[in-house]
């Protein structure tokens, strides 16, 4: 059957992006579980704290509209990241009915912590590649994940 690239070398170019990034997806679970990443956050839990990181403490809901998932979806992360003392939940000063979720301290090392694994892992992979290259590969997924939420009908604020 061959590699993604050998099946795909004589495609249009958004069949060719839409195999590569299903096989980055693949290769990234793959990787989450090798040793460099060995014991750090699950995706869905270092996103969450991401948002908490770069917005502070912040509601379900808002939490749910910045990963463009559901909020059941997040309520149940969010349940599985308190048992592991990586975030609290409390109320709403504004609104008692509403929930506040605040990052803890164990979950912003935590955070950090992935996110350092993450970068040397890239480091390594892309360490035939120079900063020009690696700068226009970031920016080209940031353009990709921007379009892709646009396409989706998504247009606000996001990670």
């Amino acid at each position: 059957m061959g590699t993604v690239q050998e099946r795909t070398s004589f495609a249009d170019p958004a069949a060719r992006v839409a195999d590569e990034v299903a096989m980055m997806l693949r290769l990234g679970d793959r990787n989450r579980r090798s040793a460099e990443l060995d014991g750090t956050l699950e995706r869905s839990a270092y996103l969450v704290l991401s948002v908490l990181e770069a917005h502070g403490p912040a509601n379900i809901n808002s939490i749910a509209e910045r990963l463009r998932l559901d909020a059941s979806t997040v309520t149940r992360q969010v349940v599985g990241m308190e048992c592991g003392g990586l975030v609290v939940r409390g109320k709403d000063p504004r609104d008692g009915r509403a929930t506040i979720v605040h990052m803890t301290e164990h979950g912003r090392a935590e955070r950090a912590r992935a996110e350092r694994a993450r970068g040397a892992l890239y480091q390594v992979v892309l360490q035939d590649w120079d900063d020009d290259e690696r700068a226009q590969l970031a920016r080209c997924l940031h353009r990709l994940n921007m379009a892709m939420d646009a396409h989706l009908g998504h247009g606000g604020p996001h990670l």
